[in-house]
């Protein structure tokens, strides 16, 4: 394992290069693989446009809460949980796990890392009838906990983080089997999103040919649902039909 240091650059950002080997890697994708996939029409969560897992808590992205608890994340996460803990990159141990599967030409709009959110690349609009979901860069800090990570799988990516006010970006090369970790400034007072270009160059000139990537994205729940005071600027309510649910306003899809 390689630790790049971003914080001269982002307090609180990371990127831990071959955090996982290669037999580690065709092993979570064997065990994913296995599993049910959701999104695309298949519920849970039918609304999203790209297939999705969830382990440990069942997370609403249309009501923005928690719905259910699952129990321990699977059996096939207990060596990268346990390596995570090891290196001290959470405080408590993550509770959810999200696993997000990117094809070619997907990415993830601008989103700050505090909270799973809808955003226009993963709604359906017709899951809302009569409606028009916009996505809302906010912060919910009352949901998760202090720590975000995730592994990339398969693929590597260039993962942009811009400041809220708009002053500073930076992006950021994710090696295949590194993984991110998000807290402080990186976390709550940076967007971060991923392009749908099928080849990146990073800053330092290294050429990404995107593939498909998957993702398993650490979380800890500390509450099941946002608070209504969480400083949300924008909420997923249409003109047309005023009482839409709404969508998780406070971001982050994640990687």
């Amino acid at each position: 394992m390689r630790v790049v240091d971003y914080s001269d650059k982002i307090q609180g950002l990371s990127v831990i290069e071959e955090f996982v080997t290669e037999q580690e890697e065709t092993s979570l994708i064997d065990a994913v693989d296995k599993e049910t996939w959701c999104g695309l029409g298949i519920s849970p969560n039918p609304e999203l446009k790209r297939r999705t897992q969830q382990y440990g808590h069942l997370f609403s992205y249309r009501y923005r809460k928690v719905l259910q608890e699952y129990g321990p994340l699977p059996a096939f996460v207990e060596s990268t949980v346990a390596r995570i803990m090891e290196h001290k990159l959470m405080p408590q141990p993550p509770n959810h796990l999200l696993i997000n599967e990117y094809n070619a030409g997907q990415g993830i709009m601008p989103h700050v890392g505090s909270y799973l959110s809808l955003s226009l690349s993963m709604l359906s609009v017709s899951a809302v009838p009569n409606s028009f979901i916009f996505m809302a860069i906010a912060d919910a800090p009352t949901l998760f906990g202090p720590a975000i990570l995730s592994l990339s799988l398969l693929s590597a990516c260039i993962m942009r983080f811009s400041s809220i006010d708009g002053d500073h970006t930076v992006d950021v090369l994710l090696p295949r089997r590194s993984i991110v970790v998000l807290s402080g400034a990186a976390r709550y007072q940076y967007k971060h999103s991923i392009s749908k270009d099928l080849i990146e160059t990073s800053s330092d000139g290294v050429t990404v040919q995107r593939d498909r990537r998957v993702s398993y994205t650490f979380r800890t729940i500390i509450a099941w649902e946002a608070s209504d005071d969480c400083g949300c600027d924008a909420k997923a309510r249409s003109k047309a039909d005023p009482t839409a649910p709404r969508a998780a306003a406070c971001s982050s899809q994640m990687t």
